[in-house]
């Protein structure tokens, strides 16, 4: 027990002497923390006075900027000022010269009114008239000036106008000719068919030629056999009745024995299915020009379908129409003006010509009866039946159909005549030509385009030229037919002439040499 109790004051002393060393050691690293805090604070406290050192002397800085600045604004809003107050001295003045001006220029215009209302006075006294007969002549005197000076201004601006104009509508119709591309319409007057062997056509012929004969009286064609070899042509004005035979000939053509019998029954099949033909053209023509809406009946479609089968100068009705229908359009599309109404009036125009070989009377006219018996309005109708001034033109749309009519008339290759005419045409113009007084001679040129005459410069002077090619111009208009337009063009020529001669031995010059 004894040793068990001085083993354990001994660990006791040992342990107290281990808590002592202990605290030694950290007394020691406190004492050390606590030295190198106060060093790290010193230095902390030496950086903030230097830091606060700068910011002091470098606000100092600002602050001497600051007041430099101030003083220059200072400075500048005091030499502003002063020049202020000098401008307003100087507006000021320059406010009582314009008063003192303007009370002068008042006292000039009152004494200005009183020297005339003086010399007014004895005006009228000198001329024995009143103020008043005197102010109204001067008004009078001053309206003529001002009518007269109005009328100048509006015939220059009207003259300014019209070339302007010109230039406009040649432009418009440059374009619109352009845009438009198609084939010309020219049909021809006989139309040719081959026979595979001779035989056939003597088997159309039948005996006496009695089939031919019985087939020319039905369909109102002639029928030419001996012009080609293997070939029958069929020559007709009417294309319906060309149609028509042609077609019949063709199924004769199939027929191993041809009788009288049989060329009446083909004649027939033929003018059927040309019936059912035109209905079909006729029905194509309203969905082209997208009219399906007005539901029109099958009398006015089979109508419609005959301008294929219709011709004017050679150039075929219904493409002619087709055409002066778009250009009629384009046009009015150019202008702002109603196009629908411009696309009817444009095709519509030669509505006539489907049946005026038929009831006969003027194409134009009989465009007018049918277009109010279908049911076309009062616009679509004038525009379309007045393209050849049978009445004045009303409406912007009815000219443009008389234009786009004469554009596709008048392009090159659209239509044709008979040489018969032609030279009837011809030797019309130049006898009209050659008829007046002081004319040489006249040629027509240009297919009839142009008359060239050529007048005698001893008996015609320059002035009396426009005169003659006016009067020919008129003349030319009043008798004779041509479509679109012929130029008169009037030339006088004077032509002087002399020789030199050269004289044999030295000239003037070397002699006086």
């Amino acid at each position: 027990m004894v040793v068990l109790g001085l083993g354990v004051v001994f660990g006791y002393l040992l342990s107290r002497s281990s808590s002592a060393n202990k605290y030694s050691d950290y007394e020691k690293m406190a004492a050390s923390i606590i030295n190198k805090s106060e060093e790290d604070a010193n230095k902390i406290r030496i950086a903030a006075k230097e830091r606060i050192s700068s910011i002091r002397e470098k606000n100092s800085l600002n602050e001497a900027k600051v007041k430099e600045r101030l003083n220059r604004v200072e400075a500048f809003l005091a030499v502003k000022e002063e020049s202020l107050k000098k401008r307003a001295d100087k507006i000021e003045k320059i406010k009582q010269a314009i008063e003192k001006e303007s009370a002068q220029i008042e006292l000039l215009k009152k004494e200005k009114s009183d020297i005339e209302k003086k010399f007014v006075i004895e005006l009228a006294e000198k001329s024995g008239q009143n103020i008043g007969q005197v102010k109204a002549e001067l008004l009078d005197a001053l309206e003529r000036d001002l009518a007269l000076e109005r009328e100048d201004k509006i015939r220059k601006y009207e003259d300014a106008l019209n070339e302007e104009k010109e230039r406009i509508a040649k432009n418009i119709l440059t374009g619109v000719i352009q845009r438009y591309s198609s084939p010309t319409s020219v049909e021809k007057k006989a139309t040719s068919i081959t026979v595979p062997r001779d035989e056939i056509k003597g088997r159309l012929l039948g005996k006496n030629a009695e089939n031919i004969k019985l087939f020319e009286e039905l369909t109102g064609v002639d029928v030419v056999f001996n012009d080609a070899p293997n070939t029958i042509i069929i020559s007709s004005f009417e294309l319906v009745k060309k149609h028509v035979a042609r077609e019949a000939m063709m199924k004769l053509m199939k027929e191993r024995v041809i009788t009288t019998e049989k060329v009446r029954l083909k004649i027939k099949e033929a003018e059927q299915e040309t019936e059912r033909n035109l209905i079909k053209v006729g029905n194509e023509v309203i969905k082209k020009l997208e009219l399906e809406k007005r539901k029109f009946p099958a009398e006015f479609v089979k109508i419609l379908g005959k301008l294929q089968f219709r011709t004017s100068y050679g150039q075929n009705i219904l493409k002619h129409s087709m055409e002066v229908g778009n250009f009629t359009m384009m046009l009015g599309s150019e202008l702002g003006l109603n196009t629908e109404t411009c696309k009817i009036g444009g095709f519509f125009h030669d509505l006539g010509k489907a049946i005026d070989q038929e009831v006969g009377g003027s194409h134009d006219v009989l465009t007018k009866e049918l277009m109010e018996k279908y049911g076309f309005s009062d616009e679509e109708i004038h525009a379309a039946w007045t393209h050849h001034d049978s009445i004045p033109q009303k409406t912007a749309e009815s000219l443009l159909v008389k234009a786009g009519d004469a554009i596709s008339a008048t392009r090159p290759g659209a239509r044709q005549e008979s040489i018969e005419k032609y030279l009837e045409r011809i030797k019309a113009l130049e006898a009209i030509s050659s008829s007046y007084e002081g004319v040489n001679k006249a040629f027509a040129i240009s297919a009839g385009r142009e008359v060239r005459v050529i007048v005698e410069p001893t008996q015609l002077k320059d002035g009396d030229l426009p005169h003659l090619a006016k009067n020919i111009a008129t003349e030319i208009q009043e008798n004779v037919a041509f479509p679109g337009k012929i130029k008169v063009n009037v030339i006088r020529r004077t032509q002087n002439s002399d020789y030199a001669n050269k004289i044999p031995g030295p000239t003037k010059k070397q002699l006086k040499k």
